[in-house]
């Protein structure tokens, strides 16, 4: 999708005058993305990006706009690149082309990160069961350029080999699934300290999308999710009593879950309320 949208912009760029809604006709990837398939709400949104990051011509987003034709009209892409050496300084005609350039591959991002359908996006998911744990991890993006991800457990990193395949569903996307190997918990903990920590980052062209799955039979496990800049996810299961991990008083269990069983004379009930 990123090489259709950036054909569909120098499309868009040779248009004659200023920008109109006529010149989104035939540019399918950019009406998709930023209208839905409707021409005028893509064409909307698009001058929306104008406004926001693209009326200082000496941006490479603003050189994109300038050349475009918004805020300066003229008869073709020629007229207005040679308006700008003249109006900007720009040291030679090849200038404000490059800049342009540059400001295409910028508003691809810009429309890329809008639309969570084209972005890249992780699943991450951590299964809990007695004093164990195990992460297991999906990756899914178009077929692009891509970067692997890098994965922490408990500040240790894990090595895998990420070959990708087509994705079973989705044909416009590969796949990759890492079911990472059953690792212990850490039982000498006080309330709500970590007893696991999985750190996944994706360093995407495009920001990825982060799923989180988590599964604990043990109802005194809490899930914790934090996010960062840097294109990253860390999911931590967390102690969340007062007494040790050791301590199951109060709980039941079937051999698989636990839960937690309370005397109901002793419950803090609403006023009015009774146990018969």
């Amino acid at each position: 999708m990123r090489d259709e949208l950036i054909r569909e912009l120098r499309l868009f760029r040779r248009g004659q005058g200023e920008p109109t809604v006529t010149r989104m006709t035939g540019l399918f990837y950019l009406v998709e993305a930023l209208g839905n398939g409707i021409p005028e709400r893509a064409f909307d949104e698009l001058m929306r990006l104008y406004e926001q990051h693209g009326t200082d011509p000496g941006t490479s987003v603003g050189a994109f706009f300038y050349l475009s034709g918004a805020g300066v009209g003229l008869g073709s892409v020629d007229q207005r690149r040679t308006q700008y050496v003249s109006e900007h300084f720009a040291a030679d005609v090849s200038t404000p082309w490059r800049r342009s350039e540059r400001g295409i591959k910028e508003l691809v991002t810009l429309i890329r990160d809008r639309d969570e359908r084209a972005r890249p996006w992780a699943f991450v998911s951590v299964f809990q069961s007695g004093n164990a744990f195990q992460p297991v991890l999906d990756f899914n993006l178009r077929k692009e350029a891509w970067e692997p991800p890098v994965v922490e457990i408990d500040g240790e990193p894990v090595g895998f080999d990420f070959t990708v395949r087509p994705h079973p569903t989705l044909p416009d996307f590969v796949h990759r699934r890492v079911v990472l190997p059953e690792l212990s918990l850490n039982l000498d903990v006080g309330f709500a300290e970590r007893m696991a920590v999985v750190r996944v980052g994706w360093s995407m062209p495009i920001w990825p999308v982060w799923s989180v799955f988590a599964w604990t039979a043990d109802p005194r496990i809490a899930v914790h999710l934090r996010t960062f800049r840097e294109r990253a996810v860390e999911v931590s299961l967390q102690w969340w009593r007062h007494t040790p991990p050791g301590d199951v008083a109060g709980l039941v269990t079937d051999g698989a879950i636990w839960a937690e069983r309370r005397d109901p004379n002793t419950m803090n009930l609403p006023e009015g309320w009774e146990v018969r």
